[in-house]
């Protein structure tokens, strides 16, 4: 779950894409890592260069994380991950963080460049689903393809979490896109580019989430 935290913080419903890829750096109180994001249309492929066995992928309406284990290729649905968190009760400890609401989003006058890109700096208040406040300081753009990778997320993780993110939605009503967020995520590298359609099918011949359970069950019946 914690890639899956990563990007939880953009998330909205939103419309078909345009094809890019993007190098994010990222970091939470545990955890720093790259994520190398491909999208095109209504796809989004999100890669881990240090954990080489595995990537989350959105297609056709829904979100899955594809992993190895013991030479196994597993293909796991985020939706029903998701609900297995929520039955044990895990879910509330990583929405704790998440943004419940935007207080205040403000222009500093101030610009940035982060990968080649000029943008605006702003701060940011906002509280989380514990009740905390915040204030961050964030670098925000107009340009096109910024605006793209954040609906990027944002479809992927309004299928997975089946609710969308104030941050996010806060930006995209402005027709902004996120360069930079505090020390927890910047951009590396972005570009527009088409990625080869092979990219976003499922591996053939994996476990299924419904098969793993089956075998621990001994095979009986598992809803699916």
């Amino acid at each position: 779950m914690k890639y899956l935290a990563a990007g939880m913080m953009f998330a909205a419903a939103l419309p078909a894409l345009a094809d890019g890829k993007a190098t994010i750096a990222t970091t939470d109180t545990q955890n720093a890592m790259q994520m190398v994001i491909h999208w095109t249309d209504d796809s989004m492929r999100m890669d881990f260069p240090a954990q080489q066995q595995g990537y989350m992928l959105m297609r056709d309406g829904k979100g899955y994380m594809v992993t190895e284990q013991a030479g196994q290729t597993i293909v796991m649905d985020m939706a029903m991950l998701k609900g297995m968190a929520d039955a044990m009760g895990e879910a509330n400890e990583v929405n704790a963080n998440q943004a419940k609401s935007v207080d205040n989003l403000e222009a500093t006058g101030e610009k940035e460049t982060i990968a080649g890109i000029e943008g605006d700096v702003y701060r940011i208040q906002w509280t989380d689903h514990g009740g905390t406040n915040h204030d961050d300081e964030i670098v925000l753009s107009d340009k096109p393809l910024g605006r793209e990778m954040l609906q990027a997320f944002q479809s992927y993780v309004q299928i997975v979490m089946d609710e969308p993110d104030p941050i996010g939605t806060a930006l995209l009503e402005r027709d902004l896109g996120m360069l930079k967020f505090g020390d927890k995520f910047r951009i590396v590298e972005m570009a527009d580019a088409s990625p080869d359609a092979t990219m976003f099918e499922l591996p053939e011949n994996a476990m299924t989430m419904q098969d793993m359970l089956q075998q621990q069950m001994g095979g009986s019946n598992v809803p699916q």
